[in-house]
């Protein structure tokens, strides 16, 4: 006997391949049928989907949640001006106790996630922020997320080593708090030495690494390139992510290299995470848009699409919902066949879960039936019409319909 049956969905299966009219049955958190006329009465509970659409899990990969909704009506327009509005949103903290911004991290932390869940996104990876008014407390907060929404979604913490929190922080990752090395190398003038500790860090733990890079309209590319070196010298291909990479993009770069980094990066497994609607939203009356998505793809890099800041400083827009950003890169970067539609569809899908190490993923059997039934019957409409997730489903368990999030499973961390 199934725990579960959805019947009647079109599967996509990712590299643009859709099954018509399937099943699928569910049983201990894993998908173990995936195939037409399944028989309704071998499961406990049946959906049906009525020709709509199955997909995979989400998985938004670079994210910043633990300021969330933390806009306050500022100004912004440039990274400039973003960067200095967000040093004086933190200044606002001081005097506050622990336990004061714990709680505030906490509170947005979560109205993020729970965001994130309702709009079918199964993983995320959060930045994780640390200020002198905040110490090390958005770690302590990722931590008792992961708990508290455990049977809702996977979150990972992408966590840079700053001096003052160092010792802490190694600690932190000893006991297996810390889920990825992240870090900033492009914006220090040493960027080479930051990108070797950040490597040696992820080789003494045993980690993956995700990096700001080259987030910029400058010509200059060398931490890109370094990054790829890395990636080579330390035998890490497929485990190193550079988010944002805008300086692919601009005015000015040479093709030949442009073509040259591209073909570097595809050989060194790189994968790139395009935050479209934040570089978008930020660029400065001199052109500063998002990377080259298109080429990157059409050369073999693992490409995705993911939030990067929700309502905070940087960005006063966002929805914790990736088929809203999907639809945005696809206008952006003029993916408007059904080709290159559902090309953008595996970038917040199947693409994301390369990036994230994901083990079991899909809608075949043996993989965990972390999945949403969407109103659409194929991905290029999902994306069109960015189509409610009427069905989300995370290890077999309904965890929210129609956009309310099913409030069950909750956990308090302790």
């Amino acid at each position: 006997m199934y725990d579960c049956m959805i019947k009647n969905v079109n599967l996509y299966l990712g590299k643009g391949e859709l099954m018509t009219d399937a099943d699928l049955a569910v049983k201990d958190g894993k998908i173990v049928r995936a195939e037409r006329d399944l028989d309704p009465k071998d499961a406990e509970q049946v959906y049906y989907g009525e020709g709509k659409l199955a997909l995979p899990g989400f998985m938004d990969t670079h994210m910043h949640i633990d300021k969330a909704f933390t806009m306050d009506n500022d100004e912004t327009v440039s990274l400039i001006e973003a960067c200095a509005n967000s040093d004086r949103k933190m200044e606002s903290y001081y005097g506050w106790t622990d336990d004061a911004i714990y709680q505030e991290i906490m509170e947005h932390s979560s109205k993020a996630a729970e965001w994130c869940i309702v709009h079918g996104t199964t993983l995320l990876r959060t930045n994780v922020l640390f200020h002198p008014n905040w110490k090390t407390l958005a770690l302590k907060a990722m931590n008792d997320l992961k708990i508290k929404y455990a049977d809702y979604i996977t979150i990972q913490s992408c966590v840079g080593f700053p001096d003052e929190f160092r010792g802490e922080l190694c600690a932190a990752a000893e006991r297996g708090e810390i889920d990825v090395i992240g870090g900033y190398p492009h914006l220090c003038p040493d960027y080479r030495a930051v990108t070797d500790d950040c490597f040696e860090l992820a080789q003494k733990y045993q980690l993956p690494v995700d990096l700001h890079c080259d987030e910029s309209d400058v010509t200059n590319l060398d931490c890109f390139e370094y990054i790829i070196e890395c990636t080579q010298k330390y035998g890490m291909e497929g485990k190193v992510t550079c988010g944002h990479v805008t300086g692919l993009n601009a005015s000015g770069l040479e093709e030949d290299r442009a073509e040259n980094l591209v073909q570097k990066a595809a050989e060194a497994k790189i994968n790139v995470t395009s935050l479209t609607s934040c570089n978008m939203y930020l660029m400065n009356t001199e052109r500063r848009g998002p990377s080259r998505v298109r080429q990157l793809t059409e050369s073999g890099v693992n490409v995705s699409i993911a939030s990067d800041n929700i309502r905070d400083t940087f960005r006063p827009f966002g929805n914790c919902d990736l088929l809203e950003e999907a639809l945005l890169t696809a206008q952006v970067h003029k993916f408007g066949t059904v080709k290159w539609l559902r090309e953008t569809m595996d970038m917040i899908t199947y693409h994301p879960a390369v990036t994230a190490l994901a083990e079991h993923y899909g809608l075949e059997a043996g993989c965990y039936a972390d999945f949403s039934v969407v109103d659409a019957p194929t991905p290029e409409e999902a994306i069109l019409r960015k189509a409610s997730r009427d069905l989300v489903f995370r290890r077999g368990k309904l965890v929210s319909r129609k956009g309310k999030l099913i409030r069950d499973y909750i956990k308090e961390a302790k």
